[in-house]
């Protein structure tokens, strides 16, 4: 049987799972995939906040550091 990595994209055998969970591919885009999600709950708490900390964490944390420009 096969199953896909909702991580990675990939069609993975059932067999080789927790080979492919334990690969520096798999932990990469995992991490990244986590980074990204932090990214959305900061800007969703800090959306409508007014205090200077807020603006500031919000402002740091709509910087994409994974490309060149603001998200």
């Amino acid at each position: 049987m096969e199953i896909r990595c909702n991580i990675c994209d990939e069609i993975i055998s059932t067999s080789a799972v927790e080979q492919h969970v334990a690969g520096r591919n798999h932990a990469i885009k995992k991490k990244v995939a986590e980074f990204h999600e932090m990214n959305v709950q900061v800007k969703a708490s800090c959306q409508n906040d007014t205090s200077v900390i807020k603006a500031w964490i919000k402002d740091l944390y709509n910087y994409d550091f994974l490309s060149t420009g603001k998200t």
